[in-house]
């Protein structure tokens, strides 16, 4: 609408424990079960009359390359560092968890999946340094977040302490992810490499043409990724010496009888299912129309089938 030329960026994640384990589950190589997935999230272009500028695969080649020179230049300033670890793991979030997260010592994001407990020898983000330089990014940018209650509850976190974050795992005992460029017997822990898509996709760092062009950028992220995306993933920009991401829009689930929807929960509704018994335009209007840009939305067949009629 304002003539401003837009990279959309769209794709998927491909490392991690949970890929590797669904891949043996399947008795497939871990490469060959992302390739078929990729293809189903291409199919969403279809079937939904999508555009995007570019589909990223965090197992490409160039944002394997984009991701180790990240890595080093945090090491380069002090930030990355090894040492032994326990933590508790919850594989569906591909994130760890603290006991006052934990309720009746599961996951509620994940309910239904146990825990996992790790003790290894990790590499490790120095995230506890940054914590005066997010909250001094916050003050001067108050619209970094939105909504504002996002904003302020994202603030109130940092103001309590940051605790450093492991970014590795040990490739012996899990080998799906991106080589440690200082360490061949680490591989990198998946959302340290999955955030650096922002940056890979649009040419970082042999392209600083592009690069220029399209960064900083809005990202638009769950609610669940609101640490990652405006605490995690800003700190990690700050160490690399890169301008931090000009705002991040967070939005709500879609829930289905008041619980997200998700592929853990067996609750998932298809699209595609959608758009060949109604059609394509009345599932995007549902979607743009219906749907709370930042709380949750409830669907029910019952209620798309009312705003159909």
């Amino acid at each position: 609408l304002e003539n401003r030329e837009v990279f959309f960026n769209f794709g998927v994640d491909e490392h991690g424990l949970k890929i590797y384990r669904k891949a043996i589950e399947a008795n497939k190589k871990p490469q060959k079960y992302c390739d078929e997935y990729a293809l189903k999230f291409d199919a969403l272009k279809q079937g939904l009359n999508l555009s995007y500028t570019n589909f990223i695969r965090t197992t490409d080649e160039h944002h394997i390359k984009a991701a180790q020179e990240f890595w080093l230049r945090c090491l380069k300033a002090g930030d990355i560092y090894k040492k032994n670890y326990r933590i508790k793991y919850c594989v569906g979030c591909e994130l760890e968890k603290t006991d006052s997260e934990l309720e009746n010592n599961k996951c509620p994001l994940h309910p239904n999946q146990d825990l996992e407990v790790y003790e290894e020898e990790n590499y490790f983000f120095r995230f506890s340094k940054y914590q005066k330089p997010l909250l001094d990014f916050y003050r001067s940018n108050p619209d970094f977040v939105l909504p504002l209650a996002k904003y302020n509850e994202i603030k109130s976190f940092v103001e309590r302490g940051l605790e450093d974050f492991s970014i590795s795992r040990l490739k012996s005992k899990m080998p799906w992810g991106i080589d440690v460029p200082n360490d061949q017997d680490h591989v990198m822990f998946v959302w340290f490499d999955a955030l650096i898509n922002y940056i890979s996709a649009i040419g970082w760092p042999e392209d600083a043409k592009k690069f220029s062009e399209y960064w900083p950028g809005f990202q638009i992220a769950g609610k669940d990724n609101l640490r990652q995306q405006t605490a995690i993933w800003q700190a990690m920009l700050m160490s690399a010496g890169l301008p931090n991401s000009k705002q991040v829009f967070i939005h709500g689930f879609m829930t289905k009888d008041g619980k997200k929807i998700s592929k853990s929960l067996g609750n998932v509704i298809n699209p595609l299912e959608l758009v060949e018994k109604y059609g394509v335009d009345a599932v995007r209007y549902y979607l743009l129309a219906k749907v709370h840009p930042w709380e949750d939305s409830d669907f029910t067949i019952q209620r798309f089938e009312e705003i159909y009629n």
